[in-house]
């Protein structure tokens, strides 16, 4: 799935990779989006839903994904009504990005499975989303797809932030920026649905995030899901 390099994790794109890292992605919670300009890297930041192999959980849900040599990025903002969405609704820049998220109140998770080298997940977009940054020429080797739908404090109004970013690489660290092996991210998000839909020598069981977890973003929502 990887080989680790002077530069970072070199990524083996198969079909295996790429499912594996969908199903690690799978109900994570995007609570953050950025760029450190200096290598055109675009992070987002996760919660994600991990079961090492000889613990009850991962006490430390946070992740950031960093996509690597990255070329657009591309982030709509709308008002998610019942059955239908809002137009965009514009952002001036990563900043304005930034500023969303800091003052969103409450989130939902990622769903769907599908959220590497899908375009047909934008197929709803209007024609002008709501923020484009070009960072460099020329097309990427792959495009990530993800979402938040999320509500203001004291408000009932619902909106989905979502985006794509176009590059070339991916790796996964830590909160601390450690990096954590490929095959690891993927081993344990897969491990924690196979404990979930009791497909391991261990029964279903109930798999709960603590809202008393580590945020990015201060306290979060719990999530509890049910296996059987």
């Amino acid at each position: 799935m990887g080989t680790r390099t002077m530069a970072g994790w070199d990524v083996v794109w198969d079909e295996q990779t790429r499912t594996g890292l969908e199903t690690a992605l799978n109900e994570a919670e995007v609570v953050g989006l950025r760029l450190n300009s200096s290598d055109q890297t675009c992070e987002l930041l996760l919660h994600v839903c991990a079961q090492p192999e000889r613990a009850t959980g991962d006490p430390d849900p946070r992740r950031v994904l960093r996509l690597l040599r990255a070329t657009r990025i591309r982030v709509l903002l709308r008002e998610d009504r019942l059955g239908d969405y809002g137009p965009a609704i514009p952002l001036a820049d990563l900043d304005d990005v930034e500023s969303f998220f800091r003052s969103i109140g409450g989130w939902d998770a990622m769903y769907g499975w599908e959220y590497l080298d899908r375009p047909s997940r934008t197929d709803d977009w209007p024609e002008e989303p709501s923020l484009t940054v070009d960072l460099r020429p020329g097309p990427a080797s792959h495009s990530l797809f993800w979402f938040t739908e999320c509500w203001k404090p004291g408000d009932d109004t619902r909106l989905c932030i979502e985006g794509t970013v176009d590059f070339e690489d991916l790796e996964i660290t830590y909160a601390d920026r450690t990096a954590e092996p490929l095959e690891q991210f993927i081993a344990e998000g897969r491990l924690w649905w196979d404990v979930l839909f009791g497909r391991t020598k261990h029964p279903p069981q109930v798999q709960v995030t603590s809202a008393e977890a580590p945020s990015w973003r201060g306290r979060r929502p719990g999530s509890t899901f049910v296996g059987g």
